[in-house]
């Protein structure tokens, strides 16, 4: 009974936002419009009559129970019947008619337009309170696809179902009034159209299957894009251009054949109904005439209607292939809310950390990531003391990333605790323990804006002041005042025109503005020649100097980091040693190697 109820559309629709008040008011709306078209219509049978027998009222009333109402109507409100009342009157119904279609349509477009909006929120928002797992296993292209297009889809999808409903309200409208005219040839056509509604039932279902295929085709599209578009010098450099050009070719190819075939399931299914229902209504014609003798005006009204079934019935079936071809879209938003809402990163904590006044401890801690099945980090215990600067250093893959994660609870250690003046970093709130850090990747991550809008990603509310010191101490006012507009320069995605060490120290300023009091530095000279490795170490200088930030930076460049207070040597997941420069210089580890190979001294 569960599974049944989730796999309805109304649950569907609730839960991505398509609340019942909404689905009323709809609904409400198709009706009522359908019950004045039906009036609009349905007067057209009197005004016949009345120019039949030329305006004969007693007439009227004797040849019709009908006419009797309308009579009594038009007295209760002081009007005679005349031809020209009834032909306005025709006119206000239509016209209320397309009134309440427009306020529906409008109203429909604006849930559409609101539900997209929330749920693109929703995903983007679950996406950054997600874990880092959940980041590492899920693709930007793929997420990119599901926002952009997959939600789109998804909530078009979900209101197919309301346009489905005004054209079934619609539907039962007309054969009502058929039934009135003619309960005999209404049955018939009513048979006529079951049967003929079965033929495109084959291609409604493959619509599911193909609009499945096509998500898959728009994922792979998407994440290749996002791939290679942030790697054009790499394709180009790598010489890969052709087999690059190859493989888009090939996913746009699948992605336009399933584009088509999907339209082509559309088409068949729209085309095919349109001349059994013109047929139907020629049989009608010739039955109604030659075996049922009905009035000419009750034959004409009764082929109006059954004509303005049309578009009705293949509306119906329209919007039916609609919510099937978008069950594939739907499907992925709701597996990737759930993903994401099992993967919302947990805040337990409940102190606040103001500053760091003492040490981080970590203390017998392994870490193993979840596809792995050994350990990258094994039983570590090393200490940072407040003010100083430590610097982990080792070869590649030996964790020094993946330790520097366990510090604001990006990652969770499999065991052991990592401690901030004696309190386990679990108890202290989120916001509260990476307020306190501030970090700088190892390719500083520079969005598209000037230079003062990167400088208060670090705090948005940074005065002027703050954000000029902050380009001070780290080295990155001399470059920025030499540029045209200083501060207000423009710099671009990943600020390309600069240099690796203006990057570097831009990104530097960015964290400094924060004035957290621990300092994290990935990698920062990796990317940087001789000469801007020693201008980024006299800047790490000055901050030492300077302030009495707590900095822990993460290196294979020696030269960088040789005059720290204390650097840990880690390999293999393990610590391998510790020390000052000149201790670990006098053992013969990996350091020592390190650093003779690093200064050309073998």
């Amino acid at each position: 009974m569960k599974n049944n109820l989730q796999s309805s559309w109304i649950y569907r629709a609730n839960n991505l936002g398509l609340s019942y008040s909404v689905i009323v008011v709809l609904i409400l709306l198709s009706l009522v419009s359908t019950i004045t078209e039906m009036f609009g219509i349905g007067i057209f049978l009197p005004i016949f009559q009345y120019i039949r027998l030329e305006g004969d009222i007693t007439a009227l009333v004797d040849g019709s129970p009908i006419w009797k109402y309308v009579v009594d109507a038009f007295f209760y409100v002081g009007i005679e019947p005349s031809l020209v009342i009834l032909l306005v009157l025709s006119f206000v119904f239509f016209l209320s008619r397309q009134v309440f279609t427009y306020l529906r349509l409008i109203y429909n477009t604006a849930v559409r337009q609101r539900i997209t909006q929330v749920q693109r929120n929703n995903i983007f928002n679950k996406y950054i309170n997600a874990n880092t797992s959940y980041h590492d296993d899920t693709p930007v292209g793929n997420l990119v696809n599901v926002i952009t297009t997959e939600v789109n889809r998804a909530v078009f999808g979900i209101m197919a179902p309301m346009d489905l409903i005004a054209y079934l309200i619609m539907l039962f409208g007309y054969l009502f009034m058929l039934a009135l005219l003619s309960l005999e040839m209404t049955l018939l056509s009513i048979i006529i159209l079951l049967l003929a509604s079965s033929i495109p039932n084959i291609w409604i279902k493959k619509s599911a299957h193909t609009g499945r295929k096509l998500v898959s085709a728009n994922i792979l599209m998407s994440e290749f894009l996002v791939g290679r578009l942030q790697s054009p010098r790499l394709v180009r450099l790598a010489g890969t251009e052709t087999a690059e050009k190859k493989e888009f070719h090939q996913l746009t190819q699948v992605q336009r054949k399933h584009s088509v075939f999907a339209s082509i399931l559309q088409s068949r299914t729209e085309v095919v109904m349109e001349p059994i229902v013109i047929g139907m209504s020629l049989i009608f014609l010739y039955f109604s005439y030659t075996v049922l003798h009905l009035q000419i005006e009750i034959i004409g009204l009764y082929l109006v209607i059954a004509l303005r079934l049309l578009p009705i019935i293949k509306g119906v079936l329209s919007q039916w292939q609609t919510v099937q071809s978008s069950l594939g879209s739907i499907e992925i938003i709701e597996n990737r809310l759930k993903v994401m809402q099992d993967s919302i990163e947990l805040d337990i904590g409940t102190k606040p950390l103001h500053q760091l006044k003492k040490y981080i401890d970590i203390n017998s801690v392994y870490y193993r990531y979840p596809t792995s099945d050994s350990d990258v980090l094994k039983n570590i215990k090393i200490r940072f003391k407040a003010g100083e600067m430590t610097a982990l250093v080792g070869p590649s893959g030996s964790g020094k990333s993946t330790l520097i994660d366990l510090l604001p609870r990006l990652r969770h250690p499999s065991s052991g605790t990592v401690s901030i003046d004696r309190l386990d970093v679990q108890k202290y709130t989120l916001k509260t323990l990476r307020g306190s850090i501030s970090y700088t990747p190892q390719s500083p991550q520079i969005f598209n804006g000037t230079i003062r809008d990167h400088i208060l990603y670090g705090k948005l509310d940074a005065t002027e002041e703050e954000i000029r010191e902050a380009a001070r101490l780290a080295g990155a006012e001399g470059f920025i005042n030499k540029l045209p507009n200083g501060f207000d320069t423009v710099i671009g995605e990943d600020a390309v025109k600069l240099s690796g060490g203006q990057r570097q120290r831009l990104d530097l300023a960015r964290a400094l503005v924060r004035k957290a009091s621990i300092l994290i530095l990935d990698e920062p000279t990796s990317n940087l020649d001789a000469e801007s490795e020693e201008l980024f170490r006299q800047v790490l200088h000055g901050i030492r100097k300077e302030t009495d930030t707590t900095i822990i930076i993460v290196s294979h460049r020696l030269a960088s980091i040789f005059d720290a207070d204390n650097i840990i040597v880690l390999n293999q997941g393990m610590v391998e040693a510790s020390g000052l420069h000149s201790e670990l210089l006098s053992q013969n580890g990996w350091y020592n190697k390190a650093w003779k190979m690093q200064n050309n001294n073998i």
